[in-house]
């Protein structure tokens, strides 16, 4: 008998199949409608079934945080992000409030939030931009934290120096990664390569996270003996920052971008790898893409790693990518790329529609990877702005993306054997979308999944609300 049979189903990318069966949390039949003995059958009256969505780059602490604290992401003016703030802070108990996801540049302007700005109150205020490589500090936040910058702006090295001020307590974690659990999984996110501290996995070991977590620590927390392979993917690395602080290695920009020279970034991968452990290089200005890129080359075997983010790519560079290098990227980002957004108006007309370049990363036959970044998290959001994007450089189809945030995450992992497909022997993380999904692809991004299951365990939705019959 199985435990789990779903019937009447539209198996994306598989016309022949509307069945598949569930026992022991593995998928044992993909194919057409067959009278099965089972624990719980389900019709899904055509509604589409598809792998669980992995998301290769993601911050599920931040997540969790940016909801339970000051969430600014959807302001669309300063105005309405400085009221925001004013009305949080008026009724905040907080030591310090701590916002997250302001973005100048969707509110069509140029200017950052500054000190002054935020100086309407005594309580000190400290508020991310929306990369996380950027922080606005108020008069009394920088008082607090015994450190001052022009305008309150703190960027990279000079943020971490004040991180301490934003540090949440043992409850609030807790409180965080059960928020972002429910999140990631409504979504239809099934597994994470979550980029975190070591702390974090040691709060997701225990509250009994709803989705399968692997994480990369960052390389500055870096303790060989506390790392297994059960848990752990491997070590993240900045090699530069972000486009939206300015902080990229970008051509122009300032040199020292750039954290590493050849020589030390080769000799800081050295001590990773001959840990046995990969690394996920953080590449986002032209510079940093290329030096990844060459520095990866000089590792041989058969180890994985990625470079995270390759938004800034020359064809020359593109062609050097060994077959054990993924391109671990996000198609959120394009929510930049458009006419008079952010690439444009930071980087000049010479990289409008060239940055994110997935069309030709898929035709090179390189690994591609999505993730999200939470930024937003919510695969759909990204997926759908990689079909519909009116750049050759970046627009792929349907297929690719759905595989891109299934099979290519599975092949980052090293589960490919496992995660990533709708296939007898896989894991049954499977996502139900809506009997259209996929057809107007113009609503992808709007698309919001019915139920996600995680080894055919519901993390997300209810069988009734499916059409369940026992």
């Amino acid at each position: 008998m199985f435990d789990l049979v779903l019937c009447n189903a539209r198996v994306l990318g598989n016309e022949d199949a509307d069945t598949v069966a569930v026992k022991g949390g593995r998928i044992v039949y993909v194919g057409p409608e067959v009278k099965f003995a089972s624990t719980r059958a389900v019709d899904l009256h055509g509604l589409t079934l598809m792998p669980g969505f992995i998301d290769s780059h993601t911050h599920i602490l931040n997540l969790g945080l940016s909801m339970n604290r000051l969430d600014l992401s959807q302001e669309t003016t300063r105005e309405d992000a400085l009221e925001k703030t004013r009305k949080y802070a008026s009724k905040s108990n907080a030591k310090v409030v701590v916002g997250y996801g302001w973005d100048e540049t969707l509110w069509g302007e140029k200017d950052y939030i500054t000190h002054k700005e935020l100086d309407f109150t005594e309580k000190p205020i400290m508020l991310y931009r929306k990369d996380m490589h950027m922080a606005v500090l108020n008069t009394s936040a920088m008082k607090l934290s015994g450190i001052s910058r022009e305008a309150g702006v703190f960027s990279e090295e000079s943020m971490r120096d004040v991180q301490w001020l934003s540090k949440p307590d043992d409850a609030e974690i807790t409180a965080a990664l059960k928020s972002a659990g429910f999140r990631a999984a409504s979504e239809g996110i099934t597994t994470v390569r979550d980029i975190l501290e070591y702390r974090t996995m040691e709060f997701l070991m225990k509250i009994g996270f709803p989705v399968r977590v692997f994480g990369a620590l960052y390389d500055r927390e870096y303790a060989r003996q506390n790392l297994t392979k059960e848990r752990w993917w491997g070590i993240k690395a900045f090699l530069d920052g972000s486009i939206g602080s300015r902080s990229a290695a970008h051509e122009g920009w300032a040199p020292d971008n750039l954290k590493f020279s050849s020589e030390a970034l080769r000799n800081h991968l050295e001590m990773f790898w001959k840990a046995g452990m990969p690394v996920a290089m953080h590449a986002i200005g032209e510079m940093a893409v290329n030096q990844a890129v060459q520095a990866l080359a000089d590792q041989k075997g058969p180890m994985r790693n990625s470079i995270e983010h390759f938004e800034l790519v020359e064809p020359e560079t593109l062609e050097k990518v060994g077959d054990s290098t993924i391109l671990s990227s996000q198609p959120n980002f394009l929510q930049w790329s458009g006419k008079g957004g952010l690439y444009e108006n930071a980087l000049g007309k010479g990289w409008f529609g060239r940055d994110n370049p997935f069309r030709v990363i898929l035709d090179s036959g390189k690994h591609l990877a999505f993730g999200s970044d939470t930024m937003p998290i919510g695969p759909n959001y990204g997926i759908g702005l990689a079909v519909n994007s009116p750049h050759h450089y970046q627009k792929i189809t349907l297929q690719e993306a759905v595989s891109a945030y299934t099979e290519g995450g599975a092949f980052l992992l090293g589960r490919e054997c496992c995660l990533g497909r709708v296939k007898e022997g896989y894991f049954a993380d499977l996502v139900i979308q809506g009997e259209k999904y996929g057809k107007d692809t113009k609503g992808i991004r709007l698309e919001k999944p019915v139920a996600t299951m995680r080894e055919g365990i519901l993390t997300f939705g209810t069988w009734d609300s499916i059409g369940s019959r026992s």
